[in-house]
Formats: C-alpha cells, sequence, structure tokens
C-alpha cells in the first residue's frame, strides 16, 4: 500500500526562529495518525508544513526527507486540494463570499469545475453526513460554534481529499457531536482512501481512532513505545482516573496497553 507520509528524520529552520525534527511519520493511505502534544510542542506548525500553507523562503532544510502524497513538499511547498487542513476556528476558513451553508459546502467543488450534478450529490453526502440538512439555507456567519465546525467539516471533505490534517479542529463540539463528525470522517476514508492526520493536546477521542500515536515535544517526534507514562500525563491531556493508573506505571506505554484498553471506544459502523 501507498505512503500518504513518509517523512524521515527531517529537521527544518522556520523563519529562522523556530527548529522543527527531527520528524519521523509514515502513514499509509486510509490510516489515521494521532501527533499529541501540549502547547507550544509545534503542532499547528507542523500541520501547515504537511498542507503547504508556509510562506515561500521561511523553510530552511537541515537534513532529511519529506514526502507528502508522493511529493517533496520542500520542493513544492502549496496548498493542493488534495491536502486538506481543518483549523480550530472554523469561521475563520468560510469563503466570505457565500450566503448559505449550502452554498459554501459547493464552493470548493464549483472551483474544481464538477459537472453540476457531481456537486450536488457531494453536497447532499455531506450535509447527511456531519448531520447539517436543517443548516442548508443558514449564513455560514450566523453559526454556532459547534454548527460552524461541523459546517467546515463539511467543505473540507466534499473536496475529497487524499489527506486531512485536524488541528485541534472539533474542540467546539461535545462529546457526542464529536464521535459523530469522527465516525463521518471515517465513511471518506473508507470510501476515498483518505488519510487523516488528529494534532491534539488531548489523547481521547484521537486515540479511538489513530492506531498510530506519536508525541511531538519541542519540535520532535517520539514514538508511543518510547514514552514512559508519565511522560504523557505531563504534556497530553488525559481522563482523571487514566492518569491516575498511568502514574503507577514505569514501564513504557507499548506494555502498558492494557491501561489504555478499558478507555477506548468501540469501532462503529460505517
Amino acid at each position: 500500500m501507498a505512503l500518504s507520509l513518509d517523512i524521515d528524520r527531517l529537521m527544518v529552520d522556520v523563519h529562522g526562529v523556530y527548529q522543527l525534527g527531527p520528524i519521523t511519520l509514515k502513514l499509509e493511505e486510509g490510516q489515521w495518525l494521532a501527533v499529541l502534544g501540549g502547547n507550544g510542542s509545534g503542532k499547528s506548525l507542523l500541520a501547515r508544513l504537511l498542507v503547504g500553507s508556509l510562506e515561500d523562503g521561511s523553510l530552511r532544510h537541515i537534513q532529511g526527507e519529506c514526502e507528502v502524497l508522493g511529493s517533496n513538499i520542500l520542493l513544492e511547498n502549496e496548498m493542493k486540494h488534495t491536502r486538506q487542513w481543518v483549523q480550530q476556528s472554523p469561521y475563520s476558513q468560510f469563503s466570505g463570499c457565500c450566503f448559505t451553508v449550502e452554498d459554501e459546502i459547493a464552493f470548493g467543488p464549483q472551483n474544481l469545475a464538477l459537472p453540476t450534478a457531481e456537486i450536488m450529490s457531494r453536497v447532499e453526502t455531506a450535509l447527511t453526513r456531519f448531520k447539517c440538512q436543517h443548516l442548508r439555507l443558514r449564513n455560514p456567519q450566523t453559526l454556532s460554534g459547534g454548527e460552524a465546525q461541523r459546517v467546515l467539516l463539511a467543505c473540507v471533505l466534499v473536496m475529497h481529499p487524499k489527506l486531512l490534517v485536524l488541528d485541534q479542529a472539533l474542540g467546539r463540539l461535545s462529546q457526542e457531536a464529536t464521535y459523530q463528525a469522527l465516525d463521518a470522517i471515517q465513511c471518506y476514508v473508507e470510501e476515498l482512501q483518505c488519510s487523516v492526520v488528529m494534532l491534539e493536546h488531548r489523547l481521547f477521542p484521537a486515540a479511538d481512532y489513530c492506531l498510530q500515536r506519536v508525541l511531538l515535544e519541542e519540535g520532535r517526534t517520539r514514538s508511543f513505545e518510547e514514552i514512559l507514562p508519565s511522560s504523557l500525563v505531563q504534556q497530553v491531556v488525559l481522563p482523571e482516573q487514566l492518569k491516575t493508573m498511568l502514574r503507577q506505571e514505569t514501564a513504557n506505554l507499548n506494555e502498558a496497553a492494557r491501561v489504555l484498553a478499558p478507555f477506548m471506544r468501540g469501532s462503529q459502523p460505517c
């Protein structure tokens, strides 16, 4: 199976003030990856690198390799519709030129010059999966935070990306709505073989969907198997009961998987 991410010991200097790396990430098509880290760990900067939104000339390559969807993003640092990025604030990512949710969701596919029937089909599917049917005639700027977040996810997935980067993108949703949204994304993952990177400061719900997990600390990645439970407690938001249990663990997280198991949510059918 092809790799969506093939990043090996990458180190880059950003704007001459921040060093990102060394970073090693491997992700196959149709798989989920959680990048966990606290404030200032470099999550949003990594997201911008993956989707190609860093300014021209802002990167200085130090070492390592970096391919995203088969392209060297150090040489082709530009945003493409196959790579989609969802940020914390949904309002800032709306087009600003659409007066209904339905038109906002259709805006991206229209710019791809897709056939009208294809656009309408994609829009209806997205409205249904993200439970936005009743919002279709609302102005996007009048939506509540949770409504806006669901609509933005619909806008992004209607583009049928091959890589989806969720940068703490679900914070405005309730726990139930968060899992509903992630289940909807999983449907697209299965249909499109889209890969998902979740950049989060919380272990859950990322751990429920992402079989691969790494810790990002001061711009450097560490595999989950290398992390001591005490390190996770200090840097990632955890349920209090799990936090207490991990403090009693001395082995690494690979061996402590039994401690995480009772907190995991079972997989849901698409």
